[in-house]
């Protein structure tokens, strides 16, 4: 007992110490967990540890997906994506639907399996890893234009959930069943999926709002982990898709105002983290290197497949009739990273029984190590190269943590001739002690300022200050309004608010700040914040 608590941390520190280091060189943390996974296997260089049991791993990764797939849903804010609702929701169905087609085609053809193999293979491919994805625009601080980033982030909480119900039908039917069996399955799987996670979310709201202040230090927390496990375990034990319901209850309590919630994003954000390095690590623990070589061209030809031809035309038919420029459609193509999702699919399969012809388990190795390796390291560069980075946009606005972080913050104020600050030397202003102006872009210069500095208008000021860290008894949200939002064309004293809530702030699309008063007209394109108090 005590060494393998011993062997555990070893392995946690050894993970973090490596990620570290490959994280330095342009490629993604997760590298360091699944090549640990690797060496440490029983057939490793090392063979530390001896271990082969599927149906066990299966378990612990499904278990692991499931804190993934609710933190997807907790971490979405629902107001600023839905501009990209609907693109990304019929991204997340059909496009799995058309990848897993066109894989299934290109394992029959070129790999010669049958069909119903075929058709499992193509299943368990057609998700994209979102906590890669979203690790690699937090950590480079990358903003997109275009709406890209909630369209990822839609798809990568959604597309988890098609991919895995095909992933049962596939299994099904690799065991014989009738097609009648396959359509109650996918039926039951919907209503009983939805059902469980809205009806556990709404009570734990419920439950929340009433008591989650009055709970112990900690017990909130507690209990969402709680709640997220159960809407998964509850689903799957009535026939339901666990995802979806975990996935459901992750979007209704993330975008609730529930006292706290900074707190779990930061637990969460743990969590998500230690649930990626167990997926990895086994991924690689599992594997046999002796069976790796006869499998890299296969591997590697369907990665080749995956990135070249099922994913950009899947993006193509989905994205063009809404008009999407074709740099947003290359790089949301580009974006397909396999992973954590896919890994834990083929352990469902294998766990099975089923009898298959191939080594699914060393092909999706071959893919997930190169799709990482590859569409991971180079995610920047092909963003900068697209021309897709939004220089003036705020890389976190896209989440519901987006002032979780830290306690300090910085801000960007456009300066307008009419602004009261033009003509005024910094030490003038009165901006209060805990706020400062530490840049100033002007024209094509940067400027560090001091007391004597004098405002000019066109100026761009960087500030500091504290940020809002939600308290118990107030929300802060932001909204991206659209052409059809109710709001736009509204004035703010036309907006038909409760009593406790405040529009506090308004960005125009150019950037600007303004001031909210009853006068102010919003039109499409404007974020609206606004602050909500019990």
């Amino acid at each position: 007992m005590v060494s393998a608590l011993i062997l555990g941390s070893l392995i946690l520190i050894i993970c973090i110490a490596g990620s570290q280091f490959i994280n330095r060189l342009g490629i993604p943390a997760l590298i360091a967990f699944l090549l640990l996974g690797l060496l440490m296997g029983s057939v490793g260089p090392w063979g530390l540890l001896s271990f082969t049991n599927y149906d066990f791993v299966e378990h612990i990764c499904s278990v692991a997906l499931v804190f993934i797939i609710f933190y997807g849903g907790f971490g979405t804010n629902w107001k600023t994506a839905r501009p990209a609702i609907v693109e990304g929701v019929l991204y997340s169905t059909v496009g799995v639907l058309i990848t897993a087609g066109l894989v299934m085609l290109f394992a029959k053809l070129v790999f010669g399996l049958g069909w119903a193999e075929s058709f499992l293979i193509g299943s368990v491919v057609s998700c994209i890893d979102a906590a890669s994805i979203f690790s690699i625009l937090r950590t480079k601080k990358l903003s997109l234009k275009y709406n890209t980033a909630s369209v990822l982030e839609i798809e990568g909480g959604c597309n988890d959930l098609p991919a895995y119900m095909l992933t049962i039908v596939a299994i099904i039917i690799l065991k014989g069943q009738s097609a009648g069996g396959v359509f109650l399955t996918v039926v039951l799987q919907l209503v009983v999926g939805v059902a469980v996670g809205v009806l556990i979310a709404l009570a734990t709201v419920f439950i929340l709002k009433r008591v989650g202040q009055r709970l112990l230090e900690g017990m909130n927390l507690v209990l969402v982990i709680a709640v997220a496990v159960l809407s998964y375990a509850l689903s799957e034990q009535f026939g339901g898709n666990g995802y979806l319901s975990a996935y459901l209850c992750g979007i209704i309590l993330g975008n609730a105002q529930i006292p706290k919630r900074s707190h779990i994003v930061n637990l969460f954000d743990t969590i998500d983290w230690l649930a990626q390095i167990v997926i990895f690590f086994l991924l690689g623990l599992m594997a046999t290197p002796a069976n790796l070589p006869a499998m890299i061209v296969p591997g590697a030809l369907l990665m080749v497949f995956l990135l070249v031809v099922a994913r950009p035309l899947a993006t193509f038919l989905c994205f063009k009739p809404f008009g999407a420029p074709l740099r947003k459609i290359a790089f949301i193509s580009w974006a397909g990273i396999r992973g954590a999702a896919s890994i834990v699919f083929v352990f469902l399969a294998l766990a099975s029984g089923v009898l298959l012809e191939s080594d699914l388990f060393s092909m999706i190795f071959i893919v997930a190590l190169l799709s990482i390796v590859i569409q991971g390291t180079l995610f920047p560069t092909v963003a900068k190269k697209l021309d897709i980075i939004d220089a003036e946009g705020d890389y976190l606005l896209s989440f519901n943590d987006f002032q979780a972080g830290s306690e300090a913050a910085f801000m960007k104020m456009r300066v307008h001739p009419e602004h009261e600050w033009v003509g005024r030397a910094l030490r003038d202003l009165e901006i209060g002690q805990e706020s400062l102006i530490v840049l100033i872009k002007r024209g094509g210069q940067t400027i560090v300022p001091n007391g004597t500095t004098v405002i000019e208008p066109g100026d761009i000021l960087v500030m500091t200050g504290a940020s809002y860290l939600e308290d118990d008894d107030a929300n802060i949200e932001q909204l991206v309004v659209d052409e059809d939002d109710p709001w736009a064309g509204l004035l703010i004293s036309e907006l038909n608010l409760p009593d406790n809530t405040l529009v506090v702030s308004v960005e125009k699309s150019d950037g600007s700040l303004v001031t909210p008063r009853g006068f102010t007209r919003i039109h499409p394109g404007d974020t609206v914040t606004t602050i909500t108090w019990d």
